[in-house]
């Protein structure tokens, strides 16, 4: 085991879910809030090898517990950091860049491809635009209008507001003629305008269910899934823990050369209340991050 001393702790949907009860990891109350954590060991277990006091590391809590000073985490979750990453950079990377560089990996995102990223301007959102144009994909981003400017700046292509009924018109004359290879889906309405969009052999990965409304796939767009060859899968980050080590590398490398950038709020640990009210009411962007 290590002691850890935690120096930033990520807020992330799960937390959400956690809170809801509807997180599987989490059975029942009381328990301490925080998935993620970045910071400076402080006592190793004995038997533990390749960790010294004062080696900086990252890891993910799959039980929770984040959201404290200290943490005491199995050695075997820890990730060693490199030295010139900081604590709140190394978390806004963690677990919501894995999410949308494995995303992007098992969709086989490709140089000319069209991505589409739904609510763009989020954690995992704001990566996936990044991580996609670095592939030399053409991004749609779809948050509220108040983001667009930040979602420009990460370098989207087009971005439009989906809580603007007919949206998808304006965007089908940007995605003409070969629509959307790839759409990155984290609101789960299986009845989204976004399908009109799709083209011939598209991947619509749904990753979350946060869009308050998640409708069943009409009977009408089976024909054209059929005849396009449209594939819908889930994707669940725990169940391609084999790509966490080279995703993980390459994500910290694009983090210290600026390849990727992140928007960074952070809270101090007494005030998490005020932070996730921020975060269910999805008024951030990028990455809530709390510093004790």
């Amino acid at each position: 085991m290590l002691l850890v001393e935690v120096q930033a702790a990520g807020i992330n949907y799960a937390d959400v879910l956690a809170l809801s009860g509807q997180y599987p990891a989490i059975t029942k109350a009381p328990f301490a809030l925080g998935f993620e954590i970045a910071g400076v060991v402080q006592q190793v277990g004995e038997n533990v090898e390749g960790f010294k006091v004062g080696d900086p590391v990252a890891a993910l809590t799959l039980t929770g517990g984040g959201y404290a000073s200290h943490i005491l985490i199995p050695a075997a979750t820890a990730i060693l950091l490199p030295r010139q990453l900081d604590p709140a950079l190394a978390v806004a990377v963690l677990l919501q860049g894995l999410t949308a560089y494995i995303l992007l990996d098992r969709a086989q995102v490709k140089d000319g491809d069209v991505v589409m990223v739904a609510a763009a301007a989020g954690g995992v959102g704001g990566l996936a635009v990044q991580l996609a144009k670095l592939r030399g994909a053409k991004v749609i981003a779809l948050a509220s209008e108040a983001k667009f400017e930040l979602l420009k700046r990460l370098g989207a292509d087009q971005v439009f507001d989906y809580g603007k009924s007919g949206w998808s018109d304006k965007a089908l004359e940007v995605t003409r003629p070969q629509g959307v290879q790839v759409y990155l889906d984290s609101a789960g309405d299986l009845a989204t305008e976004g399908f009109s969009l799709l083209g011939q052999f598209a991947r619509w990965i749904v990753y979350g269910a946060r869009g308050g409304k998640q409708n069943a796939l009409p009977a009408d767009a089976l024909g054209a899934m059929i005849e396009k060859n449209i594939s819908l899968t889930g994707f669940n980050l725990g169940g391609n823990l084999d790509r966490i080590p080279s995703a993980l590398k390459e994500l910290f490398k694009f983090a210290i050369d600026g390849s990727v950038k992140v928007e960074i709020t952070k809270y101090p640990l007494a005030e998490a209340s005020i932070a996730h009210s921020v975060f269910e009411a999805r008024k951030s962007t990028g990455k809530l991050v709390l510093v004790p």
